[in-house]
């Protein structure tokens, strides 16, 4: 879906740090970063305070605080809902604890029939950009897939990381 009028955002300071330490991107990636955020994001909440100048987007595992009537992006922070910072008593995270496992092992089963599919258009996308190496539109395409792989294998980290969190 995306934030409405994403390319009109700019970065705070604050923002720009946040997301460098939080979710470790390079100084010069992180515009690129925030602009993929903005275009893939869906509206997650307002925050209460501020009449409604302040807007929560979540994507994947991330939520981005935004200023939409000066188009600022303020700041950016891990998404959770499993944190036991969110609101899972002990009893909860006891109860939780034994089905760990499973929930990790239904997640690679997951990634890797997310792979399956990625992994021949992979093929598919290479074949087309080796027959025609001059092409520009080619080359994105095998980049567009070469990053879903990429991102698909950082969010299945990301979830096995939580989950392995949880057991702690």
């Amino acid at each position: 879906m995306g934030v409405p009028n994403s390319q009109k955002y700019k970065i705070s300071k604050h923002a720009t740090m946040r997301i460098r330490t939080r979710f470790n991107i390079p100084k010069t990636k992180v515009q690129t970063w925030t602009q993929r955020f903005l275009s893939e994001a869906n509206f997650f909440k307002n925050d209460d305070d501020s009449n409604g100048n302040i807007q929560i987007y979540r994507d994947n595992d991330v939520l981005m605080v935004l200023n939409v009537e000066e188009y600022t992006v303020v700041t950016a922070y891990p998404y959770n809902p499993l944190n036991k910072t969110n609101g899972l008593n002990p009893e909860i995270l006891k109860r939780l604890r034994p089905s760990l496992h499973e929930i990790i092992e239904d997640e690679q089963i997951r990634l890797r029939n997310d792979l399956d599919g990625k992994m021949l258009d992979l093929q598919l996308a290479y074949q087309a950009y080796q027959n025609h190496p001059k092409s520009k539109e080619l080359l994105e395409g095998y980049s567009k897939v070469v990053n879903d792989i990429h991102r698909s294998l950082e969010m299945s980290q990301k979830l096995v990381d939580d989950v392995q969190n949880l057991a702690k």
